[in-house]
């Protein structure tokens, strides 16, 4: 039977054909700094050397290396393809399954080669992966080498080189199945080790890190102590453990010193400077641990990566639906467009089953603007909105003309509510511009599905969107005409018999009550009081009363006194304000439900109606059913893109089975 990590690495191949994917596979995650020997430890794993060398950075792809532990007839199988009966471990390639590789230096060749193919030549990276099949007898493993991590762009390379390979490296290790194996260099302090500080950051906790301390023949005999202490955890907080490794110098692979001298060396090493802890480190104490919280991880997070994988399938299956060529264009564009009315009707009554908790959209959308944000406009306009004493006193001068104007100046009147009514006018005209853009936008809030198969046909799309867009500016005008017309009645007909307009002028201020209605009548008797006494007793006060009484029949006019004092502006000035506010309360009553009889209600009436007289109409007497299920440029591709993706994903599930017999 096949081992978890040999499953897995089926999951990666399977994937890493199909390029960029949202797929978290449990996997191994190496992260260090350049010259961290980073690679001396994969080489060392793997038991050959076989990666790039070289200044700068030498690893410009994601390198997925499987160490595969083959079985005998794997071995004769190849034994038979390649006429070496030597052979002992093998490399192949995803991207060249058929060609076997028993020269390690013509996998290191290929590697390079490939980089350039997928990088170019020009020092750049790619997040497109290099898949490295190695069969050996050593380890089942898995490993995901990155680009070392650098500072300071070298040569030609990038000037934001830095910011690609922290995005890169990211873009990897957030992954919640991954495992961190992060390189630290034991000759310098790990505080400053850029690899464990981007662990930290994507596994603050260390749950899912393991350390491996390397160059450990490189420090200074007198601080083989502080080593001591970083090996045993005691610097470093990961979960998984800390392990030192010595792995070949320069001058070894200069010298073509082997794998097995170097493990030879390493042992001898650790033991000689690490008595008391060597037979918890070393390449070998590394691959046996990475292999066991490999297979621990894998088994654990198999339920999750399970359930990621049936709800993508599902997913995919509902982008193939809408991507899918119809059977009968006829009926399809038929049924698309019935799916499209109601849709678009449910979003706005309120009927969607998948109702948005993020945001206001569709009908209640419409609510707020007729409703709430148009009532608070116009009820935060001032009645007497750019309208002082002064400029009443001038109106009552300028509309009595040559006569004196009576104790209430109709024409004054009728002159100041229709220009402060006029105020009332541009937001009622905004609300009905507000919605119909509204209704607009809430097409693109229809069914998702729908928005996506209506995108793979342009000219669908284009005459549904245009017969919506029409219906809506006609009944746009209509009824920012009638609207218009609906105050400028109020604006030219004054009624101020209306028991409703009375009754808000007795809730107005007491100031009117009490000072302005009665002034009138109270200053006219006692003037007649007066008129009367002076006739009778005082001879030299009857010119005085004389003039008292002319005012009385001619009329009231006090406007030669104060502004501020003259009751005919506070009268007129009262009148004015409880004027609009008892017109503000009928339109603000009528224009929310006109525009929801006249516009909303008559669109999602006649929607269904008017997509059938003026799409689907035409497209049959015009026979164009082949011309508008012409698709948009790049469906095809997306479709081939979604049937892929859906069919790695059935792979992998199948695959999967294998883990629940572990």
């Amino acid at each position: 039977m096949e081992s978890l990590i040999q499953i897995i690495n089926k999951l990666q191949d399977v994937f890493a054909v199909i390029g960029e994917h949202k797929i978290d596979l449990p996997q191994i995650v190496v992260v260090g700094s350049q010259s961290s020997g980073k690679s001396s430890v994969l080489e060392s794993l793997v038991g050959r050397s076989f990666l790039p060398r070289g200044t700068g950075i030498v690893t410009r792809a994601p390198l997925i290396l499987q160490m595969i532990r083959y079985s005998k007839e794997e071995r004769e199988n190849v034994i038979k393809l390649t006429k070496n009966n030597e052979i002992k471990c093998w490399a192949t390639f995803l991207h060249k399954p058929e060609t076997i590789y028993d020269n390690f230096d013509e996998v290191r060749y290929e590697i390079e080669k490939r980089t350039d193919v997928l990088a170019g030549s020009n020092k750049g990276i790619t997040h497109e992966a290099i898949v490295l099949k190695v069969f050996t007898l050593l380890y089942d493993l898995t490993f995901v080498d990155l680009p070392g991590i650098t500072k300071v762009p070298v040569g030609d390379q990038p000037e934001d080189i830095d910011e690609q390979i922290q995005e890169l490296i990211l873009k990897y290790v957030q992954q919640e199945n991954s495992i961190i194996l992060a390189v630290v260099t034991a000759n310098t302090d790990p505080t400053t080790s850029e690899s464990l500080k981007i662990a930290r950051k994507m596994d603050p906790n260390g749950i899912r890190t393991i350390a491996v301390v390397t160059k450990l023949d490189l420090i200074d005999k007198g601080t083989i102590q502080d080593t001591t202490e970083l090996l045993c955890g005691h610097k470093i907080p990961v979960k998984l453990g800390i392990i030192g490794v010595v792995n070949r110098s320069q001058k070894d692979i200069n010298d073509n010193k082997s794998m097995q001298e170097t493990l030879k060396s390493e042992k001898e090493f650790l033991r000689l400077n690490y008595p008391d802890i060597y037979k918890k480190h070393g390449n070998k104490v590394l691959a046996k641990t990475l292999q066991d919280i490999l297979v621990k991880h894998i088994k654990k997070t198999y339920p999750v990566l399970h359930k990621n994988l049936q709800d993508t399938k599902l997913r995919l299956e509902n982008e193939l639906v809408t991507l899918q060529t119809p059977d009968s264009k006829v009926s399809f564009i038929l049924s698309l467009l019935k799916k499209i009315s109601k849709s678009y009707c449910d979003t706005i009554l309120g009927n969607r089953k998948d109702i948005s908790d993020k945001i206001v959209i569709g009908g209640a959308r419409i609510s707020e603007i007729i409703n709430e944000e148009y009532l608070d406009k116009i009820n935060q306009i001032n009645p007497l909105h750019d309208l002082t004493d002064e400029q009443i006193g001038v109106i009552l001068l300028n509309t009595s003309g040559i006569t004196k104007s009576s104790f209430v100046n109709e024409k004054a009147l009728e002159h100041m509510i229709f220009r402060q009514l006029n105020n009332i006018i541009e937001p009622s005209m905004s609300s009905v511009d507000f919605v119909r853009v509204e209704m607009l936008k809430i097409f693109d809030s229809i069914d998702e599905n729908i928005l996506e198969t209506l995108k793979r046909f342009p000219r669908i799309n284009s005459d549904v969107r245009n017969v919506l867009n029409k219906m809506l500016d006609e009944k746009l005008n209509d009824l920012k005409i009638f609207i218009r017309s609906f105050i400028e009645t109020y604006q030219t007909c004054l009624n101020t018999t209306n028991p409703n307009f009375l009754f808000q002028l007795v809730r107005s201020s007491t100031e009117m009550q009490d000072e302005n209605i009665s002034a009138f009548m109270n200053n006219t008797s006692k003037n007649i009081e007066k008129f009367v006494i002076s006739e009778d007793n005082e001879k030299e006060e009857s010119e005085k009363n004389i003039q008292l009484f002319k005012q009385m029949l001619s009329g009231l006019n006090d406007l030669d006194t104060n502004i501020e004092t003259s009751k005919q502006v506070k009268i007129h000035k009262c009148l004015t304000q409880c004027y609009f506010e008892f017109i503000r309360e009928i339109i603000r009553d009528f224009v929310p439900k006109r525009i929801h009889h006249k516009m909303v209600k008559l669109v999602l009436d006649n929607f269904e109606q008017e997509l059938d007289e003026k799409v689907f109409t035409p497209y049959v007497i015009n026979r164009s059913f082949d011309e508008v299920m012409i698709e948009e440029e790049g469906v095809i591709d997306e479709r081939q893109r979604v049937e892929n993706m859906l069919n790695a994903v059935n792979i992998a599930l199948k695959n999967m089975i294998d883990i629940q017999c572990f």
